[in-house]
């Protein structure tokens, strides 16, 4: 089977609660695990980044109701990809809040990743990160 990976950043509504947060954490995870997509998604408080993976169509549908999800907007796909295997097997989604600080985010987003992915990967979402970071 292939797998569609597709990454996307995104800015977080004004408003957005730690609650909500936590609650759209765990709506990903458990709607995830029912639609057989796995991933990562990255929030800077003020920013997401997530990577996904999954049936193509599957990808293709989560992405149309991400669109349309009020707690966050300019939704940007940043790479798509097709593969052969997936990148994060036993994460239905993992939340990783990570410091607005460029260097503070890598730190945090290298020690979240599991240990066996490999390096291009794991450079190419500490690469991503800066998308969404801060430099103060």
């Amino acid at each position: 089977m292939q797998y569609k990976r597709l990454a996307y950043t995104s800015l977080a509504a004004l408003d957005l609660s730690v609650d909500q947060l936590f609650d759209i954490g765990q709506t990903a995870r458990d709607l995830n695990a029912l639609d057989g997509v796995t991933g990562l998604l990255l929030f800077n408080g003020t920013h997401f980044l997530q990577w996904v993976e999954g049936a193509p169509e599957t990808v293709d549908e989560l992405m149309e109701r991400l669109r349309r999800d009020q707690r966050h907007s300019a939704v940007e796909v940043r790479e798509t990809q097709l593969a052969n295997d997936r990148l994060f097997p036993d994460w239905s989604m993992k939340l990783v809040r990570v410091r607005s600080e460029l260097i503070h985010a890598h730190d945090d987003v290298l020690q979240a990743l599991p240990a066996g992915l490999p390096d291009s990967i794991r450079e190419r979402i500490a690469g991503m990160v800066e998308l969404i970071s801060v430099e103060v």
